[in-house]
């Protein structure tokens, strides 16, 4: 057996108690992720199709188009629309939520805009109800109430 003096059994004791509680605690050490902002297609993903309220944008080889049946189908030169239809989907490709913790999920059962996300390789639709309360836009995203952080709702249901 080890021959320790009293003092040096003290500081084994004190530096094994250290120890433990380091142990313990490991966990709030760690960074906390909530707090930074998620894609919500994530990097990789292929948007496929899109559907705001009821108008369905649509992949057309290279480009974008707005579905026949949709009400704004005629309304602008084909170039025009299929700039600013390129451009809403790329703002939906970078679009990143973030974690928070005032709005509940009630909030979000009338919506203001409902927007179904078709992805390649899923069965089903993304469907995201987004609500703007107070010039914040929530919506509802893997069963959470998220805070939209980039871009603007306008500018993910705008064109």
């Amino acid at each position: 057996m080890v021959r320790l003096s009293q003092k040096a059994w003290n500081n084994v004791i004190i530096f094994a108690m250290l120890a433990m509680i380091l142990i313990l605690n490991i966990s709030s050490f760690k960074s906390d992720d909530s707090d930074f902002p998620v894609p919500i297609i994530e990097e990789g993903g292929l948007l496929l199709s899109l559907q705001i309220d009821q108008y369905v944008i649509e992949r057309a080889g290279q480009t974008w188009r707005l579905s026949s049946s949709s009400p704004l189908a005629n309304e602008q030169s084909l170039e025009e629309r299929s700039d600013a239809l390129a451009k809403l989907v790329d703002n939906w490709q970078r679009a990143l939520v973030k974690s928070q913790y005032e709005v509940t999920a009630e909030v979000l059962e009338s919506p203001d805009v409902v927007v179904v996300l078709w992805l390649a390789g899923e069965r089903n639709g993304l469907v995201l109800p987004i609500k703007t309360i107070n010039q914040q836009t929530y919506l509802m995203f893997n069963n959470e109430v998220m805070l939209l952080d980039f871009p603007t709702v306008e500018q993910l249901t705008q064109w």
